[in-house]
């Protein structure tokens, strides 16, 4: 590895980044896409190890073969509804044997042209069968209850293919789009719909009603960079570190009657959705807040999630924002908040021991409907929390909290390669220097989001040695 020292700190660049057209012998195109091919196939990660040495030597544009690896010819598909899918991929289908995926696909799907996904997450129970999704992925029908919780026209509406997912069944619980599993299975959703469709990987809208609004709410602060936006409908949430959500918008739609005495208990009271306004907007963070004055379903919020579903289908995912978070852990509440390493350029490598400050909402533990509420606190945890404001001049600053190593991940977009870069940390300067593009570190990249949207040629890790020993 190559090191820059700076106050006292070690920046570490890959070599290649630094040194690639001497680095090894060096490569023509056509020889560096049949080395990407494989490294992309590679289950072993010393294979990918070599073979990544190998790719230092190309010294050409990495865009050329990142462009050839994703020419693809999609199929035709049949417009509308397609239920109880199973997954296509070879791997996931033996991850997942049971999965079932509903799809809608809108009337102007065209596979020349990319479109945006919509993924929905549905409600439901401990108990609640792979079967779910197909009432809400389907169309209201003529002779149809007025009050049905159908999405089908919505979802054509916005022009974007729709994908309901059965909640993963590692667990019995009503919590089931939190479990640690879920991460893997939303992304692993997202390739399989990348493999049927020609999907914008910058256009992928997340929707959760009732328990899937939990997992909206926790996915947004796991994993915010998959999503172009996010829609929680009567959904609610326990812990959360806020920050992480910056970049990426966030729509509320909950019903004023949620909770009613003798039928629905307060899991998803509007008190749930107030407090998340609140916070959400001390934070400037962007949201959308559509209240309204009926009960928990779907029926009730239709106008709202037709409304922000419109406008979410035109927002792009930003890979590049240039105010970023992540904390480790995030989620749902303690039970659900596991570990997180990536967010857009970020990645935690190594965290220390310590506490950060978490966003808590707690009832009071009432046992009676009339005496329940809901109050909110700042509450400290174990945990780590990177924050990072790209400056526009070259200069990254970065604020760390319980961090002992971290990597930066930078695209030409963000940085201006032919001239030093600079990495700022907690006030004082950790990297000063040049770093250029690498197909390898590109590949990298991917690898570790299996993202195409998520592509950075450079890297910049970050070690504090003081912490080292500890």
């Amino acid at each position: 590895m190559f090191r820059l020292r700076a106050s006292g700190f070690v920046a570490m660049v890959s070599l290649w980044l630094v040194f690639a057209p001497q680095a090894t012998q060096a490569l023509d195109r056509v020889t560096a896409l049949t080395l990407a091919k494989k490294y992309l196939s590679a289950s072993d990660a010393g294979e990918r190890e070599r073979l990544a040495r190998r790719l230092q030597g190309y010294a050409g544009d990495y865009r050329e073969v990142i462009n050839a690896l994703l020419e693809t010819e999609y199929p035709k598909v049949q417009p509308g509804y397609h239920p109880e899918q199973l997954l296509s991929i070879p791997e996931l289908r033996e991850k997942y044997p049971e999965s079932l995926l509903y799809f809608n696909v809108p009337p102007d799907y065209r596979p020349d042209r990319p479109t945006g996904l919509i993924i929905f997450l549905h409600g439901g129970g401990r108990n609640t069968s792979q079967y779910a999704p197909r009432y809400s992925l389907d169309f209201p029908e003529e002779g149809d209850e007025p009050e049905n919780s159908q999405l089908g026209d919505i979802f054509n509406a916005t022009g974007m293919i729709a994908v309901g997912p059965s909640a993963p069944g590692f667990r019995k619980t009503a919590y089931r789009w939190c479990l640690p599993e879920s991460d893997d299975y939303l992304a692993d959703v997202i390739r399989e719909c990348h493999a049927r469709f020609h999907i914008d990987p910058d256009r992928v809208v997340l929707f959760g009603h009732s328990m899937g609004g939990f997992g909206a709410y926790h996915h947004l602060l796991r994993q915010p960079d998959r999503f172009a936006a996010v829609l929680v409908n009567a959904g609610s949430w326990e812990k959360a570190y806020w920050p992480a959500a910056r970049g990426t918008p966030l729509g509320i739609v909950h019903g004023v009657q949620d909770a009613v005495k003798g039928e629905r208990w307060h899991y998803t009271d509007i008190a749930y959705a107030r407090w998340s306004q609140t916070i959400l907007s001390r934070l400037n963070l962007e949201y959308t807040y559509l209240e309204h004055d009926g009960e928990h379903g779907i029926f009730p919020s239709r106008a709202g999630i037709e409304r922000y579903l419109r406008a979410a289908a035109r927002q792009r995912r930003d890979p590049f924002a240039k105010s970023i978070a992540l904390a480790s852990p995030n989620g749902f509440d303690d039970w659900f908040a596991g570990p997180v390493r990536h967010n857009r350029w970020l990645t935690l490598e190594e965290a220390d021991s310590g506490t950060i400050e978490y966003d808590e909402l707690i009832t009071n533990g009432a046992e009676e409907f009339d005496d329940w509420r809901l109050r909110y606190r700042v509450a400290r945890s174990d945990g780590a929390a990177i924050q990072a404001v790209n400056r526009g001049d070259n200069t990254v600053v970065v604020s760390l909290q319980n961090v002992r190593r971290f990597t930066v991940w930078l695209h030409p977009t963000m940085v201006d390669h032919q001239q030093p870069v600079t990495v700022m940390v907690n006030g004082r300067t950790w990297f000063e220097g040049k770093i250029a593009p690498s197909l390898a570190v590109a590949l990298e990249s991917y690898h570790r989001r299996y993202d195409w949207g998520l592509i950075y040629p450079m890297k910049i890790e970050l070690v504090d040695p003081q912490s080292a020993g500890r």
